[in-house]
């Protein structure tokens, strides 16, 4: 064997004990913050916290530029407020508790990911969803990518994107060609806000979990009702703009396929939060954290049902097989995500003893501010910083921070979560920035600005204007 052959074997090698070195790592910190769901002891924060710092360091030639920084701003900034005295050992425990929980959140779900991606229920239902008549094909395409987005969250996008292009066949006459762009432009717009429209109410996105961490005094079953609403309300108000703005042709009726195939995608969806709840009711644990147990079984069992018409030896092997093989590759692939959100968090919890609640209220009375204005303009700020490329999780994160710290303030907590998750689920969908509007937009051939301002700005630009509206009436 050549040297450079040999080089090539160990540095492969080194590769995959470091993929299951840094796994092992994520695991343990999944298993502090689950054991702190039931103990509160110090040291479950230490081995969190030196777990993390050795999953960074031997995913360090993996993590981009951006999240590097990240990795060394929040122990580094942990490192001089301490030594400044402005905050104390508790502070850094609890910022790590918050990381460790950011950490089980991406974990568990990422587990649920990989069993949908290979489901072949999730491809049958796509197919039914593009293949609608246009009557229906707009509303149906938005309700479905919300079901996927629930499970696959931006992987719901590569789904039915890569489906509607397929759908739509080039061809030489120009009307054709113009019937085929309307129905892309359609499709697609319906994918996207059924997709924005997840962060409203869903547990299993990031939007939930800062909302839910910032304001502990809100529970998600409390909040999933009102979130459901909003929802529901900014899909069909997506409907009623498309139909103004397409009417219908006078078209011979067509077959879009046997809609009770979506039944079971529908049944696996309500499943995860009404198993949480059932377990949280008897184990007296909180509903968030009880789903982000359950995200991992379900998602095995549906990995094993995959296997079916086999053998349980054969399935287990196959299982066992998977995990060992695909698991540790789905939970490094995320380490940029596992850096942002728990660096993130860290940042947002040490930094909030720093406000001082006085001079805030102060500055809140002498401003003369209104609560319809607050809430208005912490929506604004959320918006200019999406469109500047600073990361919503930090934004929330400090301003939810900021905002709880705020003495005798009589903003309800279901008008504050209210108000995050329709903003984010505004931006998501008209930022250039975003991760969702990039992948959408590659599919329709156009820049992710235009397919934010052109294709999508009126939507929501109506969504921000019904929403402010509605504070100043209420508020």
């Amino acid at each position: 064997m050549s040297t450079l052959a040999l080089q090539q074997a160990r540095s492969e090698e080194w590769a995959l004990t470091s993929r299951n070195l840094a796994t092992i790592c994520l695991l343990l910190v999944c298993a502090c913050a689950i054991a702190e769901q039931f103990v509160t002891s110090g040291w479950l924060s230490s081995v969190a916290g030196a777990s993390l710092l050795i999953f960074v360091v031997l995913q360090w030639p993996g993590i981009s530029l951006t999240y590097r920084i990240f990795s060394i701003l929040a122990p580094a900034l942990a490192v001089g407020l301490w030594l400044g005295g402005m905050i104390d050992g508790p502070a850094i425990a609890a910022g790590v508790d918050r990381a460790a929980f950011f950490t089980l959140f991406l974990t568990s779900l990422a587990v649920l990911r990989e069993s949908a991606k290979s489901s072949s229920l999730v491809r049958k239902c796509g197919k039914v969803l593009v293949h609608q008549p246009p009557a229906r094909r707009y509303m149906l395409m938005a309700f479905g990518s919300h079901l996927f987005s629930v499970m696959l969250n931006i992987g719901a996008l590569n789904v039915l994107g890569t489906m509607v292009h397929r759908a739509i066949r080039p061809t030489a006459d120009p009307e054709a060609q113009r019937i085929a762009a309307i129905r892309s432009r359609r499709m697609l717009t319906a994918t996207l806000r059924g997709f924005c429209g997840v962060p409203l109410w869903a547990p299993t996105t990031v939007t939930m979990l800062l909302v839910l961490s910032g304001i502990p005094q809100l529970s998600w079953e409390q909040y999933a009702p009102l979130g459901l609403l909003w929802a529901l309300l900014f899909m069909l108000w997506g409907g009623v703009l498309d139909w103004l703005a397409y009417p219908r042709p006078r078209t011979r009726a067509t077959f879009g396929g046997n809609l009770t195939q979506l039944v079971p995608l529908v049944g696996l969806v309500a499943l995860i939060p009404g198993l949480a709840y059932g377990l949280s009711r008897l184990t007296g644990l909180d509903l968030f954290p009880t789903l982000l147990m359950c995200a991992p079984i379900i998602g095995l069992i549906w990995i094993w049902q995959q296997y079916r018409g086999r053998s349980t030896g054969v399935k287990a092997g196959l299982l066992l097989r998977r995990m060992k093989n695909s698991f540790p590759q789905t939970f490094t692939n995320q380490r940029n995500e596992v850096v942002l959100f728990t660096s993130s968090g860290f940042i947002g919890v040490i930094l909030i003893p720093l406000i001082d609640p006085a001079a805030a209220s102060a500055l809140l009375t002498q401003a003369d501010v209104s609560n319809a204005t607050l809430m208005v303009g912490i929506s604004l700020a959320m918006l200019i910083c999406s469109f500047i490329g600073i990361n919503a999780i930090i934004t929330v994160t400090l301003m939810l921070g900021a905002l709880q710290q705020i003495p005798d303030l009589d903003i309800s907590p279901l008008v504050q979560a209210s108000v995050i998750s329709i903003t984010w689920a505004v931006f998501a969908g008209a930022s250039p920035f975003t991760a969702s509007l990039r992948f959408i937009s590659s599919f329709s051939g156009i820049s992710p600005l235009r397919f934010g301002v052109l294709w999508n700005g009126w939507f929501s630009a109506s969504v921000l204007a019904i929403m402010y509206l509605t504070l100043y009436l209420v508020l």
